[in-house]
């Protein structure tokens, strides 16, 4: 019996998904327009104005970065990447309570998100909590693991 196949993945076609594409090969003024249309048409709007935010980091536009990562949490207060961005922010201004409470927080929305726990680590670490901050690092390691796994299992998605 021959079975049908198209030879080859459909590519990016949404905003979005372009969006993500342009953001991993660097095109970041590109990906910001097409997060923008993405946000504007509310699709994944919380996600697309994290991940704009993301691209004007590397455009080293901060101040329009953590706006976005703001505009985010109004669309979705719990977004956890936007969360662990406005912690990464705080943390690097050396403002560590406000740090600590922004990781908390998207640990508390998201607790398999892994990238949270890594940079909860580092703080930990800033603060002289060497034992508390390699649990945290171990946890990410294996929370990203897991998501490997996972994504090439077929079970979930990795963004």
């Amino acid at each position: 019996m021959r079975m049908e196949s198209s030879g080859s993945r459909k590519g990016p076609t949404t905003p979005f998904e372009l969006g993500l594409k342009a953001l991993a090969d660097r095109q970041y003024d590109l990906a910001v327009k097409l997060f923008s249309d993405a946000a504007d048409a509310g699709v994944r709007r919380a996600e697309a104005l994290s991940k704009r935010g993301v691209c004007r980091l590397h455009m080293e536009d901060r101040r329009s970065a953590e706006a976005d990562f703001e505009a985010a949490l109004q669309a979705d207060p719990r977004h956890a990447p936007a969360l662990t961005n406005l912690g990464n922010l705080a943390l690097e201004d050396g403002r560590l309570a406000e740090a600590r409470a922004r990781y908390e927080a998207a640990i508390s929305a998201d607790p398999d998100y892994a990238l949270a726990h890594h940079n909860f680590a580092v703080l930990l670490k800033r603060e002289g909590k060497v034992g508390d901050s390699v649990r945290e690092l171990r946890l990410a390691a294996k929370l990203e693991a897991g998501s490997f796994w996972d994504f090439l299992s077929g079970r979930r998605r990795r963004t």
